[in-house]
């Protein structure tokens, strides 16, 4: 039940927009009793209630149902509701937005089980949460599955009582909740899987939809930034009866997309009227438009809904608004000052008691907004070291009068009166701030907050370096698995050059002080984040184990004896930098989600338009995969041992397999085609030829083959290899193929005659593997020991060379734009080169077996990779260097 603090139930009045903050984030409270009329639909209830014609407590189910439902119905109060917009996964196009409520509506009634809903933090999550509860509690019928918002983390055990705590809360007793357990159906609407701190999986701890156990449908909400590459074991339920085996059938996903300028539109369409207002829809929308980056920001509804209270602070004394500078912390700023003067103002107009119009006169004398920041800034702190971010604090002041909780929920005017004017919303004895974001704002505000020229109201959060460093307050905690606190305070950075000079001088004082370690990866990660280069910095001996450097710049970077254990070094610019005598172990260079199969990945393929990626097995098998979802869309057998070469054809319609059974096999629609000849040798390669009218392959012989693409005869033997033959690549217009093999020669042959071109001789032994730049140009060769090579196709001049890898290289690939070269090794490795320095990019480590395959998606952002450890991976990738020279000097780089 949601209670008021006595001093808020009296006359209290806020802004429409202020209250709308609180509606936005599922009605957690009625903090401030609102004076308008609110917008949603409400229901007329009957004035009687089913009749209690049974007696005991299983007869007084239906009843208790009712009641619920009347008061889940009343309590739903939402001034604005804009439905969000939804993409099947992260990965999916946004050409495939639609409702999310068409989305849930289509998963309710499929088969699924669960649905995980992910979102940044104010993309909606909670506000849909409670919309979706209202719309089933309104069309809900006698025996229809049971609605329940669960808030999870308002729960003691969600990972193993979720159902029966919630029914608990709303009065069911033990009896009532086995009875529902065992003979109703449940919608269960999980919100705030990040903010409880879970990492279990809610449907295999709790038994949900197994045969005797509790049938419920789970949907679960989390913000996308919380989730690790392997997210979906924390909730694709298991197979029933085999627990290790995932059941991705009955798993389904949506992404939250930011709002669109229509819904922003929309918004703005049903705010302006909840109360007068000086500004029309088109003012809003001109400002909003004109600010820059604005628009951008107020994609996130909960940032719309601070920025419509904040606008008229924002262009105070500024005529111009084009040079207006805004960001979110600066929204939040604002907003807090705003929402603090509202409630001074409206404790002035009130009849107070003698005791509590005291401690207002003196908490307005000291600056009633400057104690109102600190008292919730003392909150987050609390929040955070007492109960490790979990936001909901349960105080009773019988059982809490001697605990941290007293003085923030103790019964004293001072504080009674600093808790009702703060972003705070209560529910019987839980209380928590109104946005998980506002607790993080506040708690960033503990180590910097705005600069005192700025703010009048705010105390400087500068930190002060001079107490021990193992005292400091970035120190206390890590800040990795927090990365909204990480954000504010990357953009204190961009507007505070005191607060940067700051942190740069902790990451110096790790060099030499130890207990300087913690600080100095929270210091850099802040930095990283904040757009800050280190490119030719001197960071040598520096400690930031566990640092978060994605994305960094550090070309050039002296990184010689530092502790870089565990650090992410994902998408990271580290082109010549030195890492010489440093603690590497457990670097991170990706973070991307995988493909796990039960057997050796021996090849891979994308599509040509990138939507399906075919993985070929060990055992013969092939699953293809929608790269939208990674969920399998077929498997195809044919093939009786490893398949060890795929090429899907230049319209994505077929796919070419080869394999260790010397069979070669053409697929369309899942099934075979046709079947060529068998080889004397298994295949180690094949592959389309751009025109699409030819197809190459490659056996563990000296004879390489054309064949007719619509018949599968071989035209063409080619002939001049000694020894057999590793690798072939076509040229861009299909006129030439080159091939390599163990003689050390790559050769050029013309295919539609079949004759021998040019030869180029190699003086570094046996070459594993080439590739044709995208204009024709260049061969990239990769080779025996880990040596990668270019040439000059028109010439065969023979390029530089340098070393890539300590062990056989496996694949060479060019990027789409040619100004990338990516190679992989026999060691697992993937590295990415640029083409005209032939200088390190980017090492990619999370293969534990030789890489098999290795491609580059069509636009170049990213790589996959095959490998023997039975993965897939994807890996993010920078773009580099513009052009391609041979003329360069000898720049080896040791693998």
């Amino acid at each position: 039940q949601v209670e008021l603090d006595p001093l808020s139930a009296t006359s209290a009045r806020v802004s429409t927009a202020s209250q709308g903050v609180q509606n936005m984030v599922m009605e957690r409270s009625n903090l401030l009793p609102s004076a308008i009329s609110w917008s949603s639909r409400r229901l007329s209830f009957p004035n009687t209630l089913p009749p209690l014609s049974q007696t005991g407590e299983i007869a007084t189910v239906d009843y208790n149902l009712h009641n619920l439902r009347k008061k889940r119905l009343e309590e739903y109060k939402q001034a604005v509701y804009i439905c969000p917009s939804a993409k099947p996964s992260l990965q999916a196009p946004d050409e495939q937005l639609c409702p999310l409520m068409h989305k849930v509506k289509d998963f309710l009634a499929g088969e699924g089980q669960v649905m995980l809903i992910l979102g940044d933090s104010g993309a909606g999550k909670s506000t849909f949460n409670r919309h979706l509860e209202y719309e089933l509690w309104h069309n809900y019928k006698p025996g229809d599955r049971i609605p329940l918002f669960v808030s999870l983390p308002t729960l003691d055990r969600p990972e193993k009582e979720l159902i029966a705590e919630q029914l608990i809360a709303h009065s069911f007793s033990e009896t009532q909740i086995r009875h529902l357990e065992q003979n109703r159906q449940f919608i269960l609407i999980c919100d705030g899987y990040d903010e409880s701190k879970l990492t279990s999986n809610l449907n295999t701890t709790n038994s949900l939809c197994r045969s005797g156990q509790r049938d419920a449908k789970l949907l679960i909400t989390c913000r996308t930034q919380y989730l690790g590459p392997d997210y979906r074991d924390q909730f694709v339920p298991m197979v029933e009866g085999m627990y290790h085996r995932a059941a991705n059938n009955l798993f389904q996903e949506a992404v939250i997309a930011p709002f669109s300028k229509d819904q922003i539109d929309d918004y703005l369409e049903r705010y302006i009227p909840l109360e007068p207002r000086v500004w029309t829809k088109k003012d809003y929308m001109d400002k909003l438009t004109t600010i820059p980056n604005l628009m951008d920001l107020v994609k996130n509804p909960f940032l719309l809904t601070l920025a419509l209270e904040a606008l008229p602070r924002v262009i105070q004394g500024t005529s111009d608004l084009s040079r207006i500078r805004i960001t979110r912390v600066q929204l939040y700023d604002i907003f807090v000052e705003h929402w603090l003067g509202v409630n001074k103002r409206r404790l002035q107009s009130q009849k107070l008691s003698a005791d509590d119009q005291k401690a207002f006169n003196e908490l307005k004398d000291d600056g009633f907004e400057r104690n109102g920041i600190e008292f919730q800034q003392g909150l987050a702190a609390a929040i955070f070291q007492e109960q490790d971010g979990r936001p909901v604090v349960d105080y009773s002041h019988r059982r809490d009068k001697n605990s941290w909780k007293v003085a923030y929920f103790g019964p004293e005017a001072d504080i009674s009166l600093l808790r009702v004017a703060s972003l705070l919303s209560r529910t019987g004895n839980q209380h928590r701030f109104v946005h998980r974001s506002v607790l993080e704002y506040f708690f960033s505000r503990t180590i910097c907050g705005p600069t005192s020229n700025n703010n009048e109201f705010a105390p400087h959060g500068y930190l002060d370096t001079t107490p021990p460093m193992d005292d400091h307050p970035l120190s206390r905690r890590k800040f990795i698995a927090e990365p909204s606190i990480v954000q504010f305070l990357a953009e204190r950075v961009q507007l505070d050059p005191v607060f940067k000079q700051q942190l740069l001088t902790i990451v110096e004082q790790s060099k030499n002080d130890r207990q300087a370690t913690q600080a100095a990866v929270n210091a850099i990660t802040i930095l990283v984040k904040a757009g800050e280069g280190f490119n030719g910095s001197d960071l040598r001996g520096i400690q930031i184990p566990g640092a978060d450097l994605s994305g960094g710049q550090f070309d050039s970077a002296h990184f010689r004896g530092a502790d870089l254990t565990g650090v992410n070094l994902s998408r990271s610019w580290i082109r010549q930098a030195d890492f010489g005598a440093s603690q590497m172990e457990g670097v991170q260079f990706e973070d991307l989600p995988y493909l796990e199969e039960t057997e050796w990945v021996e090849s891979c393929a994308l599509s040509p338009d990138g939507e399906s990626l075919a993985a070929g097995l060990n055992n013969g098998d092939i699953n293809i995969y929608n790269t939208a979802t990674w969920t399998r869309v077929r498997k195809v057998r044919g093939h009786s041992n490893g398949v060890t070469s795929l090429a899907y054809s230049p319209d994505g319609r077929q796919i070419l397999s080869g394999g260790k059974d010397r069979n070669v096999r053409l697929w369309g629609s899942g099934a075979v085609q046709y079947t060529p000849e068998v080889l004397p040798s298994p295949l180690v390669t094949v592959l389309f030829s751009p025109t699409a009218n030819q197809f190459a392959l490659a056996g563990n012989d000296p004879y390489p083959r054309l064949c007719d693409s619509e018949t599968g005869t071989v035209r063409y033997l080619l002939q001049g290899h000694v020894g057999a033959v590793t690798d072939l690549s076509y040229s861009p217009d299909g006129r030439r193929i080159a091939s390599c093999g163990f003689d050390g020669t790559i050769r050029l042959f013309d295919t539609q005659t079949g004759l021998a071109g040019t030869v180029f001789k190699s003086q570094l032994g046996s070459i594993h593997s080439i590739a044709y730049s995208p204009d024709g140009r260049y061969i990239a060769s990769g080779y025996r020991m880990g040596m990668l090579q270019l040439w000059e196709t028109t010439t065969g001049k023979e390029g530089p060379a340098w070393k890539g890898h300590t062990f056989d290289i496996s694949c060479t690939r060019f990027s789409p734009n040619g100004q990338l070269v990516a190679s992989s090794s026999v060691d697992g490795t993937v590295k990415l080169w640029d083409a005209h320095t032939r200088s390190l990019i980017s090492v990619f480590v999370g293969h534990h077996g030789r890489v098999t395959s290795l491609m580059f998606t069509t636009d170049g952002s990213q790589l996959v990779s095959s490998s023997r450890d039975k993965t897939v991976r994807l890996w993010e990738v920078n773009t580099a260097g513009s052009g391609l020279s041979l003329h360069g000097p000898f720049d080896p780089v040791s693998g």
